[in-house]
């Protein structure tokens, strides 16, 4: 992990995404002359966003404790074992076929061998 995910929480693109929005509002209201009493409300409001994106980011690194490609690795890792558990459900399910199939056979054949002999000892 790196050193600014352990101190923010978030990566460098995600502070400089944030840090850019803030530029573009600042620029936005430079441009629109707005009151130059908003600069420092902008700052406040953008520093306010980033402490409550950096809370909830270490909160969710705390609760997983797993970097983004750990997380891909463990989950590729789940569904891995969901599939070789599928087929080896589907193999004992075609084994079960395979017995139903031959106790079928069995059954039928005894059906026929067993048939009560009609009057007279004829079929």
């Amino acid at each position: 992990m790196t050193r600014l995910r352990q101190v923010l929480g978030l990566d460098a693109v995600d502070l400089i995404i944030h840090i850019g929005v803030t530029l573009a509002l600042m620029g936005f209201v430079g441009v629109s002359d707005g009151p130059e009493e908003l600069y420092p409300v902008l700052t406040g409001v953008s520093l306010l966003v980033l402490g409550v994106r950096r809370s909830i980011a270490l909160r969710n690194s705390e609760r997983r404790g797993l970097t983004t490609g750990e997380m891909t690795a463990e989950r590729i890792a789940e569904l891995e074992q969901r599939m070789l558990d599928l087929e080896a459900a589907q193999g004992r399910i075609a084994e079960l076929e395979e017995r139903l199939d031959f106790t079928e056979r069995l059954l039928a054949q005894a059906a026929i061998e067993h048939r009560p002999l009609g009057p007279g000892g004829l079929q």
